[in-house]
């Protein structure tokens, strides 16, 4: 579960955050896996639906198969599932001489420096139903065991860096959770012309090295949970 700490001082507007495990329980039949096969990629389609089509209205009923774009054969997909069912998903996409998502919309040339090894997080969405709720094996909720499965997947395939882009201001933008994270502001504005949506977006950073040393600095134990063993999290494939 996400939780709203405290404000700020009166000059900012960042919200604090912090991972607590004290939020309701779902069925069972709960974990993350990667989809390999297509009934898998039906569940993505599926998810992103519902959210970005139902929810919010940013996609048309009869948009076509939502992962067949040009960055599919460079990309990874989570799926959460609680009770067998698909209830969140986040796609991962490598950064390769085809580029970026992001890319669509704006530079992000002054993050490629040094040997950074860049992959762009998006399309992160957990179904209404099963925000800031746990399940079994997802003790912080679905939001956090998609994140926990994020970082063990790039951690394995050797990128050091995560770019996320996100809306502002929309009701769902998962902002001050990924700020509390870790993740930093590039200072890089955008609109996102693919989705109906007004709201500008921004690009997000983080350091993977950074948060997988806070446990070793810090006794939150919601730190230590994104490092430890998990059988819940299939990402290893």
């Amino acid at each position: 579960m996400i939780r709203k700490a405290h404000l700020l001082p009166p000059s900012e507007t960042t919200l604090l955050w912090r991972f607590v495990e004290d939020c309701a329980p779902v069925p069972n039949g709960s974990g993350i896996r990667l989809a390999t096969i297509e009934s898998d990629f039906d569940d993505v389609d599926t998810v992103w639906r519902e959210v970005y089509g139902r929810e919010h209205g940013w996609l048309p009923a009869d948009a076509p198969a939502l992962h067949k774009d040009r960055y599919h054969p460079n990309s990874a997909y989570l799926i959460a599932a609680a009770d067998g069912h698909p209830v969140g998903t986040m796609r991962l996409v490598v950064d390769t001489p085809e580029g970026l998502p992001i890319e669509q919309f704006t530079g992000i040339d002054a993050l490629r420096v040094g040997d950074r090894r860049l992959v762009e997080c998006q399309r992160l969405m957990v179904m209404g139903e099963y925000r800031n709720r746990r399940a079994p094996g997802m003790p912080y909720g679905v939001f956090a065991a998609l994140v926990k499965g994020c970082l063990h997947w790039c951690l394995r395939h050797g990128y050091s860096h995560i770019v996320a882009d996100l809306f502002l201001n929309t009701s769902t933008t998962p902002m001050a959770p990924l700020l509390a994270l870790g993740f930093t502001e590039t200072g890089i504005e955008f609109v996102d012309s693919e989705l109906d949506e007004p709201d500008r977006s921004v690009a997000l950073l983080l350091e993977l090295g950074e948060l997988f040393s806070r446990p070793f600095r810090s006794t939150n134990p919601f730190y230590r949970y994104l490092i430890e063993p998990d059988t819940n999290i299939a990402v290893y494939s």
